[in-house]
């Protein structure tokens, strides 16, 4: 079949068969971003971001052109979860907007919309860098443009995967660090296979349903507590003509808490905790042609976790300030929470959350702004975000480590007004640490002409390989000794889930017999992947 237009239908089973390519890669994908550590999760963001998007454009009443689009932007940038799923989210976006208003999709138009993907892209990377994903979708959009004259999708989109393809084998000669892995750009890598689902659809080498990827898995309910100022959560999508977020907002806002609005002119996402759901329902439908997907929970009656503070006991008031801080491992989970975060969303290293995890910290934690600690510099985009969308104020200081996210709560300040100022505060007080990290090596490969070899032990100084032992105590050793100087005060280790307490102990006490002047501390972080991490200050 040749297809010079595309109408709704076609243009979601050909977005869900590029989901579906990418789904049945992505542990090839994830194992280009493998150098030498145990990162390698660039397929499985991407594939979470797509499914996202893939849950949302299967809904019930998502049937117009329009209806995709907002579902494909909405879903994507709620789903979007590491750097490369935050960029795809964002060439989304910009492809869904060039879309959004068209009543047929030609070669021209869709080509046109892809340019204003990867301009939308651009635009939201601080430092755009090139031999990554975003090289690939710039060479790719041009080359659909240069070939959309053709008039036949298949013909343009062949050329689009070739250049994608030529563009992609490229990229280690803009990257030096993939040159030296010997891999192509795990991200754009991941482009590749989305556009070859859409080569393969327009073929006819899949059909819609044969190809549909959704997700089942349940994002967990908010935990809430018995005694509530807001009683009713109350979500729902709203269509309609022009709609403002703006609007919603200002108008919903004092009608309860908790309130997220995202979305598109015609498509409207809202979330609020709220006495009256049927004030917000009825302005809704005042701005909107109709509702979908409504959902309204008693929260006091949700089971999912029962709190023991007396009933008597008053509601809290909102703090001033918040802190979410991400961690992988109960043991720093519990060093944040005793340290002043009120929340600490698991994750990190091959676990980054999504935008909508972000979102749903947030709505947890009972403060009038908030600050986000990545503590992973793999999970600073879908924080901001998150931040960019969220309900209240939020800033995000970039702690790329968790020594970085210790140092920078030892600054914060719970009742300054001024969110700026506890950011920047919060940050500066990250300069004074650095970071080190013990951990494998997953494959065999070659750092900076010194071979390593799969199972060696790497101690890692500020995101560099500076030591490589066959066992976990020489290279703690060896990274310490490495990264103390003169000014160096405390050195804390925080060990693994793999690591024994004897083992531990016996690492930092060597330490101290090591460095006198310096104090030791040593704490269980229980984290995965890393058998130590490490703070110098």
């Amino acid at each position: 079949m040749k297809y010079t237009a595309l109408n709704a239908e076609q243009l979601k089973g050909m977005l869900m068969a590029g989901a579906a390519s990418l789904a049945r890669h992505k542990e090839e994908i994830n194992s280009l971003n493998v150098f030498p550590v145990p990162d390698g999760d660039t397929g499985t963001n991407m594939n979470l971001t797509m499914e996202a998007a893939n849950r949302e454009m299967n809904k019930d009443g998502v049937t117009t052109i329009k209806d995709v689009t907002d579902a494909l932007s909405m879903g994507s940038l709620m789903g979007a979860r590491g750097n490369s799923g935050v960029i795809l989210s964002q060439i989304f976006r910009g492809f869904a907007k060039g879309l959004s208003e068209a009543r047929s999709i030609t070669p021209a138009v869709f080509a046109n919309a892809l340019q204003t993907g990867v301009e939308t892209a651009y635009k939201a990377v601080i430092k755009p860098v090139e031999g990554t994903i975003l090289t690939v979708a710039k060479s790719s959009a041009r080359a659909a443009v240069r070939y959309a004259r053709s008039g036949d999708f298949a013909v343009m989109m062949g050329h689009v995967l070739e250049e994608a393809n030529r563009a992609l084998a490229n990229t280690p000669n803009m990257l030096p660090v993939l040159k030296e892995a010997g891999v192509v750009d795990a991200g754009g890598k991941g482009l590749c296979y989305i556009l070859q689902g859409w080569l393969d659809y327009l073929e006819g080498r899949v059909s819609e349903q044969a190809e549909l990827v959704v997700d089942s898995r349940r994002i967990p309910e908010t935990r809430v507590d018995s005694d509530l100022e807001y009683v009713y959560c109350t979500e729902f999508i709203v269509t309609g003509d022009n709609l403002s977020e703006e609007v919603f907002r200002n108008h919903l806002a004092p009608l309860g808490d908790s309130l997220l609005v995202v979305g598109a002119s015609g498509l409207i996402k809202v979330h609020i905790h709220t006495n009256n759901p049927g004030s917000v329902l009825e302005f809704a439908l005042s701005q909107g042609k109709e509702l979908q997907d409504i959902k309204i929970d008693n929260m006091r009656f949700q089971h999912n976790e029962v709190m023991s503070a007396p009933a008597e006991e008053e509601v809290q008031e909102p703090s001033q300030n918040g802190v979410i801080a991400v961690a992988a491992g109960s043991g720093l989970a519990e060093i944040f929470k005793s340290m002043g975060a009120d929340y600490v969303v698991m994750g990190g290293q091959t676990m980054n959350p999504s935008t909508e995890d972000f979102l749903q910290a947030i709505d947890k934690v009972r403060a009038r702004q908030i600050i986000i600690l990545p503590n992973n510099g793999n999970v600073i985009m879908a924080a901001q975000q998150a931040a960019e969308v969220a309900s209240l104020p939020v800033a995000v200081v970039p702690s790329k480590t968790i020594p970085q996210g210790f140092a920078a709560l030892l600054n914060y300040s719970p009742d300054e007004q001024d969110l700026a100022k506890v950011a920047a505060d919060m940050e500066a007080g990250m300069s004074g640490v650095k970071t080190g990290q013990v951990t494998f090596a997953v494959r065999d490969s070659v750092f900076e002409g010194k071979p390593i070899a799969e199972g060696n032990i790497l101690g890692i100084a500020d995101g560099k390989i500076v030591t490589v032992e066959d066992n976990v105590f020489a290279t703690t050793v060896n990274l310490v000794n490495l990264m103390k100087d003169e000014d160096t005060e405390v050195i804390t280790l925080f060990y693994g889930e793999n690591v024994d307490q004897d083992e531990a102990e016996k690492i930092a006490s060597h330490l101290a017999e090591a460095h006198p002047d310096c104090e030791i501390e040593l704490h269980y972080g229980g984290q995965p992947l890393y058998f130590f991490i490490v703070a110098v200050e």
